[in-house]
């Protein structure tokens, strides 16, 4: 018994006649000025001049109180009001004011390894991230790069008003000195210039000689106009002490005697021209943050200015929106009427669409009776949601809505109201029928349900006698319904007409039986068809045909017996008739009895 239940389940999955859609929803509604996605489920956005920081459930976790927000480096964005930098934010919410400090932002306006180079007039500080705590002073301080930063300290504290310095390198790490390997010649008093950290490496000048520092490794190289460092005569050395660094248009620049290096905002080394020789460009690494791909497209409609989205190459979305301005990932940054919203598609979820409890649809009348359902995931909120026709051919009855939710899904169901196709036979034919599902404002693709159709035959028609008298044929017709009825009184059109020119009249007796009167054929077999039409409902032919070689019930006598005997009568299976004019059919050759025979 339990396999026998399983294998009917299985199969049900199959004969389920359902379309699915993918889920779409509002991230952010479309009701901000501008909307800067920071990617994990951040947003800065913009409203009459205000910027803060929404989640994506649309809380704000920083309020639209300040005048901008920087881009987000190292998951933090500077707070600006008045033209000053007041702070600091997470992409979490985590607010810092340092306005009390009057710090103002150095070479670069952005976070590093977790540290903000600031300087205010007590000096240079870096301000760090994770507490909002301030490191310094500093008579200089560079960003960090790479994890370190180059920072001129005083030689002590009688230095600090003298301005006397040396060079220090700041572990991002530990946010103390690094611990430089120079070696039994040089001490830190002895560094004249530090470039900051770029492939690993910084420039060093030592006693006005130039070094390549490896910070992995501790190595200190010395730098050579030939590449040998054991050529003391190609030493590259300054021409002075200090090195004197110059301001460039893209950064700055060292003379020394063999040649230039150039540096860019950061003192990071970007070229080496020595003297006679061609230039060489240093590439810098760049400070990347790769944005996750999406196969979220815009769709542009002809005749239209409004966009659409697809995803993975399907409509997901049909015009609504007047611009598509990103994607990223799963969202699409859109705009409404001046407005601009987050979308986001998941092409994982996906809303079925469940007509009729996937089975098959049968019309008896003009109209039948069915549901559809729309099984959604369990996070669409289904007060939400509507859902309307597409179809001229069916009607939603919204009085019927119900919502059912749980923890696997959330379902809509309406009552609806089919109508009869115009193209309609007694055999199960494939169809479809649209529905528009509307959510929080989204308008989606139709979803095209597709099912099987056909019209039920609730009649027997059946031919109970005929008989001749001279040339009149008259047979006597039983039509009775055999369908389940729903309490109303269908009106039916009976047409009865004969085929071959024959003239025919019939006249209704009761309301099953009708009588047929039939004369000048000039054929030994008479057919005539028996037409049932319902009010908008195909057209229902039964055909019959009766044999009229040697006139009436004489032509029904038994060979052997010599004896006349009624024929038996088979009733003929109904079919739609087409509107279109079929040909007239061949006699049949060699008719050797009387026999009522329907088609």
């Amino acid at each position: 018994m339990r396999k026998f239940i399983f294998t009917l389940s299985f199969l049900n999955l199959f004969t389920f006649t359902a379309a699915t859609a993918q889920v779409a929803k509002w991230v952010i509604h479309p009701s901000y000025d501008h909307i800067r996605m920071l990617g994990d489920g951040y947003y800065i956005v913009s409203q009459n001049d205000k910027y803060g920081i929404l989640d994506a459930t649309e809380k704000e976790i920083v309020p639209l109180q300040y005048d901008s927000i920087s881009p987000f480096n190292s998951h933090m964005g500077l707070l600006f009001n008045d033209g000053k930098c007041i702070g600091y934010t997470s992409d979490k919410g985590e607010v810092h004011d340092f306005s009390a400090h009057q710090f103002k932002l150095g070479s670069m306006s952005r976070f590093s390894d977790g540290y903000l180079a600031v300087y205010n007039p007590t000096g240079y500080w870096y301000v760090r991230a994770e507490d909002g705590s301030a490191l310094g002073p500093f008579a200089y301080a560079s960003p960090f790069c790479e994890g370190y930063a180059w920072v001129r300290a005083p030689k002590s504290m009688k230095h600090v008003l003298d301005g006397g310095f040396t060079y220090d390198v700041i572990d991002a790490k530990t946010s103390q000195p690094a611990e430089l390997n120079l070696g039994e010649e040089y001490d830190r008093e002895d560094i004249d210039f530090v470039s900051a950290c770029s492939n690993g490496k910084s420039i060093i000048v030592l006693k006005k000689r130039f070094y390549e520092y490896e910070y992995k490794t501790g190595k200190l190289t010395p730098m050579s106009t030939d590449g040998d460092p054991e050529n003391k005569k190609s030493r590259v050395t300054a021409n002075e002490r200090p090195v004197r660094v110059n301001t460039e248009a893209k950064g700055y620049s060292i003379t020394f005697k063999q040649g230039t290096m150039t540096f860019d905002h950061l003192m990071r080394l970007t070229g080496i021209g020595y003297t006679g020789q061609p230039s060489r460009t240093i590439r810098v690494p760049q400070e990347t943050v790769p944005e996750p791909q999406s196969t979220i497209k815009a769709i542009v409609y002809n005749g239209t200015q409004l966009l659409g989205l697809q995803c993975e190459g399907k409509e997901v979305l049909p015009a609504q929106f007047d611009d598509v301005t990103k994607v990223w990932g799963n969202e699409a940054l859109v705009s409404q009427k001046g407005k601009f919203g987050v979308v986001a598609i998941d092409p994982k979820a996906s809303c079925r669409f469940v007509l009729n409890e996937g089975l098959d649809i049968g019309f008896e009348h003009k109209t039948a009776k069915s549901n559809i359902k729309v099984v959604c995931p369990p996070y669409m909120t289904l007060s939400l949601m509507t859902l309307t026709s597409a179809d001229d051919n069916c009607r939603i009855n919204i009085d019927t809505r119900r919502e059912n939710v749980n923890v696997e899904t959330a379902v809509l169901s309406y009552e609806t109201t089919l109508n009869i196709p115009e193209e309609i036979g007694l055999e199960r034919t494939p169809s479809t029928v649209k529905f528009s599902l509307n959510y929080d404002g989204l308008k989606f693709s139709p979803a095209i349900i597709p099912y099987n159709k056909w019209y039920i035959n609730n009649y027997a028609v059946e031919m109970l006698s005929h008989q001749m008298t001279g040339s009149v044929l008259t047979a006597e017709i039983s039509i009775r319904n055999t369908g389940k009825r729903d309490g109303m009184n269908y009106f039916r059109d009976v047409n009865i007409e004969a085929e071959d020119s024959v003239v025919c009249s019939f006249s209704k007796m009761t309301e099953e039986i009708y009588t047929a009167r039939m004369f000048g054929w000039t054929h030994p077999t008479v057919r005539f068809n028996v037409d049932i039409t319902e009010d908008g409902c195909p057209t229902i032919s039964y055909p019959f045909e009766v044999n009229v070689r040697g006139g009436g019930q004489a032509a029904a006598k038994e060979s052997d017996g010599g004896e006349s005997k009624k024929p038996a009568i088979v009733n003929g299976k109904g079919k739609v008739k087409k509107t279109t004019k079929s040909s007239k059919p061949q006699p049949k050759k060699d008719e050797k009895k009387v026999l009522f025979v329907p088609k």
